[in-house]
């Protein structure tokens, strides 16, 4: 955390907002839960009689990502851990960085940039990457279950890339969107299942953590 940064923490702190809900990034606040954090528009306008050229950024949607995010890594991350995101300005990196920025608050775990050993590595496979590879697995006979890497963490598994693409478009920020590498029948597969079935990627999701707490 640089300076510019503590000195936001500071202010906010002292004007009565809960800094764990929300994250700092390139001189803008997000606000990750309205609630919880207690940022009103009234000690908005308090915080820029002090910090006038820092954004504060409410977004529905990106509360909404938060808090799945928050039920999917509370068992995967420890109070001071260090994890590395790959800063390739792609939009999951992007909002994994800002997502994560609170635990340096919450956990005190600190966010690097270079990958070394002892560190974790927050991937950035979403729900639509965990529920197309199962397909693949099933359309090839192979046993469906998780390979999670123990050195690896998982924030962005239940959040659809369509909610990254919409929250990151509605910003001002710069990034550089990859080509999402998916076989062609398995996406077919799910976009029909998608037609027939609410939320099919999240079924098809906990019926693999089911099988997998099951050992079947």
């Amino acid at each position: 955390m640089n300076d510019k940064e503590r000195k936001i923490i500071k202010q906010l702190n002292k004007i009565g907002v809960d800094t764990r809900y929300i994250s700092i990034y390139m001189d803008t606040i997000y606000i990750n839960n309205l609630k919880f954090s207690k940022f009103s528009r009234k000690k908005e306008e308090e915080f820029h009689t002090y910090c006038p050229d820092i954004k504060v950024v409410r977004s529905k949607l990106l509360q909404k990502i938060c808090i799945k995010v928050s039920r999917t890594i509370k068992n995967q991350i420890k109070p001071r851990d260090t994890i590395y995101i790959e800063d390739d300005r792609t939009p999951e990196n992007i909002l994994l960085y800002i997502l994560l920025e609170a635990y340096r608050r919450k956990y005190g775990i600190t966010i690097i940039r270079t990958n070394t050993t002892d560190t974790k590595t927050a991937s950035t496979k979403c729900i639509n990457d965990f529920a197309t590879e199962y397909i693949d697995l099933m359309t090839t006979a192979s046993k469906i279950h998780n390979d999670f890497d123990e050195d690896m963490i998982y924030p962005l598994m239940h959040i659809d890339y369509q909610w990254i693409k919409e929250w990151i478009d509605s910003t001002s920020i710069d990034y550089i969107e990859k080509r999402r590498k998916q076989k062609q029948t398995s996406h077919q597969i799910i976009e029909f299942l998608e037609t027939k079935i609410p939320n099919v990627q999240e079924s098809i999701i906990k019926s693999v953590e089911y099988i997998d707490e099951k050992h079947i």
